[in-house]
């Protein structure tokens, strides 16, 4: 699982820095959000966007999980699809998360892809030692910085 996380994120920077777009092509920039799922989390990383046969948005996001449960401190890698059918100020949108502990699929609204809400549930596929199991009900509320982004006036 480990080798696929290294994997999708370097494709994302191999993306990123290929690219040959204009800078309204894509959005790209740091994100940073707090899960609650089993206990806190604090998740902090990167995401690349791009528009997807019209105005459909997807959305690839790479985050290190920061977590104190059970008296230990935890940094979990992850990596998150997310599907934007419209473009919307409000709009609602599915996602999906994968660490190497958990699957988990959400639905949400997202304010301009800039502040996320959303609500799923985390599927274990894998035990971290010495913790008890990471599943259950997630709720989480994500903030994005689009370092690209341009007003065209």
């Amino acid at each position: 699982m480990r080798n696929r996380a290294i994997y999708f994120l370097g494709t994302l920077i191999l993306l990123t820095l290929g690219c040959s777009v204009k800078a309204q092509d894509y959005l790209i920039g740091p994100t940073l959000s707090y899960q609650f799922q089993k206990g806190s989390i604090i998740k902090t990383g990167a995401y690349f966007a791009f528009p997807f046969i019209g105005d459909h948005i997807l959305r690839a996001d790479a985050t290190a999980n920061f977590t104190w449960t059970q008296k230990k401190f935890a940094v979990i890698p992850e990596a998150a699809i997310t599907y934007y059918p419209q473009t919307y100020v409000l709009t609602p949108f599915l996602r999906a998360e994968v660490t190497p502990y958990t699957v988990t699929p959400k639905l949400g609204i997202s304010l301009a892809t800039l502040l996320d809400l959303d609500f799923g549930y985390g599927f274990s596929i894998n035990d971290k030692k010495d913790y008890r199991p990471m599943k259950g009900f997630a709720v989480s509320l994500r903030f994005s910085i689009p370092l690209n982004y341009r007003i065209n006036m």
